[in-house]
């Protein structure tokens, strides 16, 4: 898939009907801390700006918007719906997307190309098992799934409270200890990948991108480092082409 604006491509053996990509934060008309292709309403940028920037997405009078609350909501498109952390989709007119700045947005399909669903999993997300509510309403056997983790916040640059981590103290190798007293370092894609084997999902690509370390992405938590209360989103998006 050739795009003009640029975007990370999944690697992965997804049918050849399957639409995916993630956003940079290159290609847009935002300006500030949201330079350049900010997607997100909610961060405080000009609409204007926003509005221009998501028609420039391909494939973008298909995209369907959540209101992305850290829950485990699912909706199956077309819904009157909104407020979700995940979407699925089994016709090629409504493409799932979701929105995120260190959150993992993960992508699902069937080995068939009949079924494609977005999930936006953050800590609490991952805490509520979004994942499984997911994979709970697709069609699709566990076994038939892919899985692609996009570009999120990397272990070494996540750092948590106590409480926060004793989420995750189940999982080997996903937290390891801080510098700082009482913290530790959490890794999400790696947590998101156990929750996702748990289930009977065998097929997964990790991106192994970094959010907080490559410039290509907002992320959160570095604006925060920086003193800058403000940044944009970058989208994941998957369809099926009709």
């Amino acid at each position: 898939m050739n795009f003009e604006l640029p975007t990370v491509v999944p690697q992965w053996p997804a049918p050849p009907n399957v639409v995916a990509y993630c956003t940079t934060r290159d290609g847009g008309v935002s300006q500030g801390p949201y330079q350049s292709l900010n997607l997100g309403f909610h961060v405080h940028d000009d609409p204007a700006a926003v509005t221009q920037n998501r028609k420039r997405l391909p494939h973008a009078d298909k995209l369907r918007w959540l209101e992305q609350i850290h829950g485990h909501d699912v909706i199956v498109l077309p819904s009157t719906q909104h407020t979700a952390d995940a979407a699925i989709s089994r016709t090629p007119e409504h493409y799932c997307a979701v929105m995120t700045a260190d959150c993992i947005p993960l992508l699902l399909c069937n080995k068939q190309g009949t079924e494609v669903a977005a999930v936006h999993a953050g800590w609490q997300g991952l805490k509520v098992k979004i994942i499984e509510h997911t994979l709970a309403r697709l069609s699709a056997d566990a076994q038939d799934v892919y899985a692609w983790i996009g570009p999120a916040i990397c272990q070494q640059c996540y750092e948590v409270s106590h409480q926060v981590a004793q989420y995750f103290s189940q999982y080997p190798g996903v937290l390891t200890r801080s510098a700082s007293a009482d913290k530790y370092l959490l890794n999400l894609p790696l947590v998101a990948e156990y929750q996702l084997l748990a289930a009977g999902v065998k097929n997964i690509v990790q991106s192994g991108l970094c959010t907080y370390q490559d410039a290509r992405f907002f992320s959160h938590r570095q604006a925060s480092h920086h003193h800058c209360q403000q940044t944009g989103r970058q989208v994941s998006v998957i369809g099926l082409l009709g």
